[in-house]
């Protein structure tokens, strides 16, 4: 991903949004407001190396990609 721009600021976390957003972009970079900026790797949120330390990245992380993961299952329909 050399000489990437951020795609994206979100002024706002919203983090169904902003995993939509990465679902769909595949790989590039986002910046959140009062979070920092962050990775889209293959459609998933990662963190940049020197942010792994950080506990509170890693929540946020953590989060989104969960909600990408949701919105890639298959949904069934009652019957």
């Amino acid at each position: 991903m050399k000489n990437s721009l951020t795609l994206r600021s979100f002024k706002k976390y919203h983090p169904r949004q902003i995993a939509k957003f990465a679902k769909a972009f595949f790989n590039g970079r986002i910046y959140i407001v009062g979070i920092g900026r962050l990775r889209i790797l293959e459609g998933k949120v990662a963190a940049y190396q020197h942010q792994k330390s950080e506990k509170s990245i890693l929540i946020v992380v953590n989060e989104i990609n969960q909600i990408v993961n949701e919105l890639a299952q298959p949904k069934i329909a009652a019957v």
